[in-house]
């Protein structure tokens, strides 16, 4: 990024945050957190604390960063070392990012570009370069609102597991938009505050359907088919043997009126044990949240900070009221229709206020400012002379 558009971001985002720095959200407990942010020379700063909002508040609108972060978990002294802070306990939290979940949509909107014979093109990273074969491959990713759905359903499924199957109260789950191409989940003061790293995997596991077997279903290889409907849960069930039968009978394209467990009994007698495993086994995978477990259990992780900006999109991490309802294109958008006069490489459509941008090929165009800083901060525009 040259020095033109590093400083007019930098004072993009120092005016937003001199408006609009009372809705940055102060963590609870926010002395004992640790606290972060990068420099749009991409410089990250950490081990930073503060007493309280206003410090909190001095730091952001005097650095205007590019990121700002904050640790999930409490310690004893924050602003210290890693293997020195003396660490607390932490928040259960967890990120959904549509990236992994490979919606089709994306062979049309994301772009790579290799790093060492500058080539670039639409769609998929490759493993390697085609022109080159070199696999120094830049990664551009456009959120639309395919993916973006693609992710909240995600959060829906993993919303509706951490309340039916671990009794955490809808009212203790703040969920938020990443600002770029997902969701944050955070619980705070739960029974799981204290969980180390392995129990926090196994939690992952556990909402992701991972670690749901057939053997679950109460049947093995060596089963025999007496009294096989008696083994298999029904609709009604609780937790995972449930959520398997719902989504078999909302699957199966046989008559509507069979329930799950004759169904599941018919897949049984139908197939090879091995079909039928992998059969369970994709159930749980679909049933399931897919979340990034490296964020889940690493307990000494930061997040970006909810109410600033990303870096990368100008886009907010936006607490969601109501997570149907949300929609992030529109409701995360912070800068408004101000024009700007930019100088685009090759950018794929994207949208934003319900108002379509691109595609642009090498070219000077005027933008409004939340488009122009979209492409500014992917790295696929300059600030035009």
């Amino acid at each position: 990024m040259d020095k033109k558009t590093v400083t007019i971001l930098k004072k993009k985002f120092k005016e937003y945050y001199y408006k609009h720095v009372e809705q940055i959200e102060v963590p609870p407990r926010i002395s004992e957190r640790e606290f972060g942010y990068m420099t749009f020379d991409h410089i990250m700063i950490r081990h930073l604390s503060f007493q309280n909002s206003g410090e909190m508040q001095a730091r952001i609108l005097k650095e205007s960063p590019n990121s700002v972060y904050y640790s999930t978990s409490f310690y004893e002294k924050p602003s210290l070392p890693m293997h020195e802070k003396g660490w607390k306990r932490g928040d259960l939290v967890f990120d959904i990012d549509a990236d992994t979940l490979l919606s089709p949509c994306r062979q049309d909107h994301d772009k790579w570009i290799c790093r060492i014979c500058g080539r670039q093109k639409l769609g998929l990273k490759p493993n390697k370069c085609p022109s080159c074969k070199g696999t120094r491959i830049h990664e551009v990713n456009i959120a639309c609102n395919i993916c973006l759905d693609a992710a909240k359903n995600e959060a829906l499924k993993l919303q509706d597991i951490l309340i039916d199957d671990f009794g955490i109260q809808k009212t203790k789950i703040d969920i938020y938009f990443s600002g770029s191409m997902g969701y944050h989940l955070s619980i705070a003061n739960s029974d799981f505050t204290e969980a180390n790293q392995a129990v926090r995997s196994d939690i992952v596991d556990y909402v992701s359907g991972q670690a749901f077997i057939p053997e679950n279903l109460g049947v093995t290889r060596k089963s025999s088919y007496e009294h096989m409907a008696d083994r298999f849960p029904s609709e009604k069930e609780m937790g995972w043997r449930g959520r398997i039968a719902r989504y078999f009978k909302a699957q199966y394209n046989g008559k509507r009126d069979k329930d799950a467990t004759v169904i599941l009994t018919e897949l049984y007698r139908k197939e090879t044990y091995r079909k039928f495993q992998l059969a369970i086994e994709d159930a749980a995978k679909k049933s399931g949240a897919t979340v990034d477990p490296s964020v889940t259990t690493d307990i000494h992780r930061i997040l970006r900070l909810p109410g600033t900006l990303h870096g990368k999109t100008g886009l907010l991490k936006k607490r969601c009221i109501d997570l149907e309802s949300f929609s992030p294109l529109e409701d995360a958008v912070a800068f408004g229709q101000d024009p700007m006069k930019i100088q685009v490489d090759n950018s794929p459509k994207f949208s934003l206020m319900g108002e379509q941008f691109g595609p642009f090929k090498s070219e000077i165009i005027e933008l409004p400012t939340m488009a122009a800083i979209y492409l500014l901060g992917q790295g696929m525009a300059t600030v035009e002379e």
